[in-house]
């Protein structure tokens, strides 16, 4: 399968106070695609890694790195590989209808969808699932503030059928979709 490149993140110069204040779930999206460095900063945000060791920019609990990223666009679904900064693509398939159930105008009008999904292997039923939701939560609260750092706007979505859409990305049985973070341009 093909795969991505993504530009180095580059860093946000809106302060996070700023940030805080401004973000506000956007349902409304122009056409216009967002950048590769935008996507970049996106993701990094997100589960980039910040050190050696594998550490990420959202905290984990018990250290589990048990959520991953995926990227819905219109030229098909992609897992982000933070330690390389890439896209691979699981399908070239548009699946950002696919990732809600009924909320279409703005999801297909949005450039992206983040998908974040769950690993469920022996390691990780370890963690309670609701661990799983805090580790899913603060990796798309960090999106949001990127998002609204960089002019963009966004909206977090629990309207996902995760089998359904994980069978259609071409996942394994044992990594499910939970949340879903629509991204793009706000309309006017």
């Amino acid at each position: 399968m093909p795969t991505l490149t993504l530009p180095a993140p580059q860093p946000l110069a809106m302060p996070l106070s700023d940030a805080l204040s401004r973000r506000r779930s956007k349902r409304a999206f122009t056409r216009e695609d967002i950048t590769p460095q935008q996507l970049s900063n996106l993701l990094w945000a997100a589960a980039g890694v910040t050190d050696p060791s594998g550490k990420r920019t959202a905290p984990s609990c018990l250290d589990l790195r048990a959520v991953t990223v995926f990227v819905l666009r219109a030229d098909g679904a992609w897992r982000y590989d933070a330690a390389k900064n890439v896209l691979e693509q699981t399908t070239p398939e548009d699946l950002r209808a696919a990732s809600t159930l009924g909320q279409h105008q703005f999801v297909d009008a949005a450039p992206v969808t983040l998908v974040f999904v769950a690993e469920e292997t022996p390691r990780t039923k370890m963690a309670r699932p609701s661990w799983i939701y805090l580790d899913a939560g603060t990796m798309v609260q960090s999106a949001y503030l990127a998002a609204t750092a960089m002019g963009l706007g966004g909206v977090a979505r629990g309207s996902v059928d995760g089998a359904k859409l994980g069978e259609r990305m071409r996942l394994p049985a044992t990594i499910k979709p939970i949340f879903c973070f629509t991204a793009g341009h706000p309309a006017p």
